[in-house]
């Protein structure tokens, strides 16, 4: 009998919430009340408080269900889990900040609210973070599982193919590849067990639990007749789009004249007032990194001078916003003289042993940081490449030039997807269009929170 993990973790969750919101109130109101932090001058009865927990608890819980926090998502980061914590609480708060006024239940304090918010969003989100750990750990070990069929072969298939097996804790155990083409060989190490025209026969056979469709532009019109043949069974199915043809779409739809039309998406950076945020984020945040970091910058200079002859700094000619030319500042971490356009490779003899350290903790990049105070970078973008490479991968890769409508940064949405170092450019690229088709602040915020969470983890940082 299979053990349905997901499920049980969802009854755990929602229990383990109703506990926690309930455990953060009362500590709201002990520390507004009791501690002794805070002056009191008045205070409200603790039963009344006490009577309140039912609803307060069930509003959580009915906002937590809405917002999306029990649906079974696999592969979710730890930032976008706490994004949606702190988005259902905050909701949640301000619905029952809005009741205790309409409803003058009791004179309530709004400073409980505010404590009980952040406790929530602590508590509720490390509880999280426990439970998928306990889960990725059982995936690991064979327990609740999920048997796939991968539907493709192409770019976008090989990517998904490589995170399923680079994370063994998404739990997902590949049966067979379906080809576009060829009956037999492999991908990625993967089986191909037969052709798409053979879809139906093949899902019989394997009976897999779940079919992922990572199909090129080219076999959608093959789609829809394996989705129809998927309906009367309980199969569930995803369909991982390729990027190109259905997410960086330079077109967006509207209506002139009650007539449907398309026209060219404009890039949310291209209007001033969202470059001039984004400079303004980028200075301030860039200036206190440089101030803070600065004993840093001293034993990280210490330790090259002393561990290799040669510059502490490396410089080397970038292509930045509009094809411009700049020079990029990083801590050396190679040999001198052995710097080339090549990338590096996993124990690459041209990197220094202290090197490896600056690479694998990206302590390296930190004198960009320079490039972003004097306005050469930004924080976040499509990471620069060198004039010779540029050349080279606008006549390969398609709308590879529209990367440098913005300006370059430090880390960017690519790189939190793990496409860093000697990865694929053709995927990299896509993740850098719809960056700038989707720019936002928060966006910025996200992929900075994500950086410094997954420095330790990147499997391409050598």
């Amino acid at each position: 009998m299979k053990i349905r993990i997901p499920s049980i973790f969802s009854v755990a969750s929602f229990f383990g919430d109703g506990l926690l919101v309930a455990g953060s109130f009362l500590l709201a109101n002990w520390a507004r009340f009791y501690s002794g932090w805070i002056k009191v001058e008045t205070i409200t009865p603790y039963a009344h408080y006490r009577s309140f927990i039912l609803m307060f608890v069930g509003v959580h819980l009915l906002v937590f269900k809405y917002i999306g926090l029990y649906r079974k998502r696999r592969g979710i980061s730890g930032v976008d889990e706490l994004s949606k914590v702190i988005q259902a609480v905050f909701i949640s708060s301000v619905l029952i900040s809005a009741s205790t006024f309409l409803f003058q239940f009791f004179t309530f304090s709004r400073l409980v609210i505010g404590l009980s918010a952040l406790f929530v969003v602590v508590s509720v989100w490390l509880e999280r973070v426990l439970l998928r750990r306990i889960q990725i750990i059982l995936r690991r070990r064979g327990v609740g599982v999920t048997r796939i069929f991968v539907v493709g072969t192409g770019e976008t298939a090989k990517v998904l193919l490589q995170r399923i097996k680079q994370d063994p804790g998404l739990g997902y155990r590949i049966v067979g590849i379906v080809s576009e083409g060829k009956s037999s060989g492999e991908v990625e190490g993967f089986k191909i067990v037969g052709t798409l025209a053979q879809f139906t026969k093949l899902n019989e056979q394997y009976k897999a639990d779940e079919v992922i469709f990572a199909l090129p532009s080219s076999a959608h019109g093959q789609l829809i007749s394996m989705l129809v043949s998927l309906q009367d069974t309980r199969v569930k199915y995803k369909i991982v789009s390729d990027l190109f043809g259905l997410i960086t779409s330079p077109l967006e739809s509207d209506v002139l004249l009650d007539m449907p039309i398309f026209e060219m998406k404009e890039a949310p950076l291209s209007a001033l007032h969202n470059r001039v945020l984004k400079r303004g984020f980028d200075f301030v945040f860039a200036l206190v990194g440089i101030i803070l970091l600065s004993p840093v910058w001293f034993l990280l200079a210490l330790g090259i001078k002393l561990t290799s002859p040669g510059p502490i700094l490396f410089h080397q000619k970038r292509v930045g916003r509009d094809g411009r030319i700049f020079h990029m500042r990083k801590f050396r971490t190679m040999k001198v003289g052995t710097e080339s356009v090549a990338f590096t490779a996993q124990d690459d003899p041209r990197v220094t042993g202290f090197g490896k350290f600056l690479r694998k903790t990206s302590l390296d990049e930190i004198p960009q940081l320079l490039n972003v105070v004097t306005g050469r970078m930004s924080l976040v973008g499509p990471r620069p490449e060198v004039p010779g490479l540029v050349e080279k991968f606008e006549k390969e890769i398609p709308r590879y030039f529209e990367r440098h409508q913005v300006k370059s940064g430090i880390t960017g949405w690519a790189q939190v997807n793990g496409f860093r170092g000697n990865t694929s450019l053709h995927e990299r690229v896509k993740y850098d269009i719809y960056y700038i088709e989707n720019w936002s602040l928060l966006f910025d915020i996200k992929i900075i929170l994500r950086t410094v969470l997954d420095i330790l983890e990147h499997k391409h940082a050598y």
